[in-house]
């Protein structure tokens, strides 16, 4: 099993990053950070995060537009989205993601939380941690914490203040569709 925490979008709130990962770094194997940090990768709250990427708003900073790495047996490719027209459609994600040989497509850029199965690929957006959009705002941020069985995903969106969200569990069997 592997259990990564994802988050994104903090657009330059480092002292909510700074509680997360002092919360969460004993309870998981990775901890991945999806763009718009629009903090420097050599603060040391950033090199908590195996994987960061570059996100639109990220001017000037030192990461990759996408990273791809494997733990635990799992195959993750991460990057912000921006250049995957996410905000319309998953399909070239979805592309790359393939092309990558992922199991897991960690992404944000939309400030929504997103999560779903596509081709036994687990595809999911945190939501933006400081800046959330759309049905979930009203939590004020949100990141997630996935675990991977060889049978499952199973997601847990959590708050700013670490509490799970009523109704924001999933499990989805690795084949596609809700467990």
């Amino acid at each position: 099993m592997m259990k990564a925490l994802i988050i994104s979008d903090n657009h330059g709130d480092q002292r909510i990053l700074e509680r997360v990962t002092q919360q969460w770094q004993e309870q998981v194997d990775l901890m991945i950070h999806c763009g718009d940090s629009e903090m420097a990768p050599t603060l040391p709250v950033m090199q908590r995060f195996k994987v960061a990427v570059l996100g639109n708003n990220d001017w000037g900073l030192d990461y990759p537009l996408e990273q791809t790495v494997v733990t635990a047996g799992q195959r993750i490719y991460a990057t912000h989205g921006h250049r995957y027209q996410v905000n319309t459609t998953l399909t070239p994600l979805m592309l790359k993601g393939q092309e990558q040989g992922a199991n897991l497509v960690c992404y944000g850029h939309t400030h929504q939380l997103a999560v779903t199965v596509e081709s036994g690929m687990l595809m999911i957006n945190p939501g933006s941690i400081s800046l959330p959009r759309g049905q979930y705002a009203r939590l004020g941020g949100t990141f997630a914490v996935v675990a991977t069985t060889p049978d499952s995903f199973v997601i847990d969106y959590y708050d700013r203040k670490s509490q799970p969200v009523d109704g924001l569990h999933f499990v989805f069997n690795r084949k596609g569709g809700r467990a």
